[in-house]
């Protein structure tokens, strides 16, 4: 080793008692070559009474354990420090990986796998690797995953919830490692479960260091990994979708008002930087109390459903609509050129709610009031844009109905 020369030079020369700690070793135990630590302490030992240095005593403590140990402790802090902050369970996915790669003594590469749960036969899609050069798209082919497919041990490893070790699975599938660090021809597969009796999201294979031996602790590391990314996996989940629900409206899956106006400071801002102008169209539906009285609820339910799917398929794409209560809609129209180019688009919802029959019998036909504002000097702020777009529409009303009406900012 040539750290050690040194340090014994040092004693023989009179230097002093000197150490190294947790000093790395390549030992050949059990047949191989396996990553070791230890702490040396070099003493003189010395002639009495002249002092003279004869000799050296070497003590030398493995600290293997302790190493390793501290080192996939750090990995597994790493893995909850960069997830606990991510936004959907892709960032999850995407850092955790990037956390086990700093730690290749002990996952030379790794694949997060997630089951599709769009198809009723096993399908793994790779979401996020390190430490490989590609991932081929192997595990979504038909049989793959079966008995007597080519990854056998991948599906009885979804089905069973249980760790699995993967024999020669770089040749398998012809996967080239980027890393130094020698892996062996081992993988473990470990099932990413969502807890409780719900089956395993997917699976994180992580190769095994040609190095290190195979026994509980390194078991036990990457199951703790696992546990840990399908936690922040669920957490992330959860959290999205939560908000997601808090910033649409249950009933069309349109965006609520909380989710307009959130929009709107946004690209408000974005005009005025750009001196592009917007255009807002407030629509309130005629009629609509006459179905939910004679027709029910329901009914009036389904006409929502309905009215809004007409909307959004007679505004431009890149328009926003969003349902800000009851029967009243909104449009949001950006980078407007023209008063004939948002009052284009009032006219084509005009026609598409004009056209629906609520109920086949007894038909009830409604229509709709547009109330169309554009944003500037009076209308610069959420607030100021739609309450000039509802003066608008409630003009329509008085004017007969089933029309779209231009705030001209007299009565704002």
């Amino acid at each position: 080793m040539p750290v050690v020369g040194p340090l014994l030079g040092q004693v023989m020369s009179g230097g002093g008692a000197t150490w190294s700690q947790d000093l790395p070793v390549l030992l050949d135990r059990h047949g191989y070559l396996q990553e070791s630590h230890f702490t040396f302490s070099f003493s003189p030992i010395r002639r009495i009474p002249t002092a003279e240095v004869l000799g050296v005593f070497l003590a030398a403590h493995e600290t293997t354990g302790h190493v390793v140990g501290l080192r996939r402790l750090s990995c597994l802090r790493e893995i909850a420090g960069v997830t606990v902050h991510a936004q959907t369970s892709g960032e999850v996915f995407t850092d955790a990986v990037g956390a086990l790669s700093h730690t290749s003594a002990d996952v030379p590469y790794c694949v997060i796998l997630l089951r599709d749960p769009r198809t009723p036969r096993l399908v793994l899609r790779p979401v996020a690797t390190a430490g490989l050069a590609a991932v081929p798209d192997v595990f979504s082919r038909p049989g793959t995953l079966d008995p007597d497919g080519l990854l056998p041990e991948f599906g009885d490893s979804l089905v069973s919830g249980r760790m699995l070790i993967s024999r020669r699975l770089l040749d398998r599938l012809e996967l080239q490692p980027i890393t130094d660090v020698p892996s062996a021809d081992r993988a473990l597969v470990v099932p990413l479960t969502a807890g409780g009796d719900d089956p395993p999201i997917g699976l994180l294979v992580a190769g095994i260091s040609d190095r290190l031996p195979l026994d509980g602790d390194y078991r036990t590391f990457l199951t703790l990994a696992a546990t840990q990314i399908s936690s922040a996996a669920s957490m992330a989940h959860n959290t999205a979708e939560a908000r997601y629900q808090s910033l649409h409206d249950t009933l069309t899956g349109l965006p609520n008002r909380a989710a307009l106006f959130d929009h709107l400071g946004q690209v408000i801002v974005e005009a005025q930087e750009h001196a592009r102008r917007l255009g807002f169209l407030f629509v309130d539906l005629d009629g609509f109390k006459a179905v939910n009285d004679s027709l029910g609820h329901q009914a009036g339910d389904d006409l929502l459903c309905a009215v809004a799917n007409r909307i959004r398929r007679a505004v431009r794409p890149g328009d926003f609509v969003a349902r800000l209560a009851g029967d009243e809609f909104a449009v949001l129209c950006q980078n407007i050129t023209s008063t004939d180019e948002i009052e284009a688009v009032a006219k084509r919802i005009l026609v598409a709610v004009s056209t629906f029959s609520s109920h086949e019998t007894p038909a009830r036909t409604v229509t709709a009031s547009i109330g169309i504002a554009l944003s500037g000097p009076t209308t610069s702020t959420p607030d100021e844009l739609v309450r000039a777009a509802d003066v608008a529409m409630y003009t329509a009303k008085r004017q007969g109905r089933d029309r779209h009406q231009l705030f001209d900012g007299a009565t704002l």
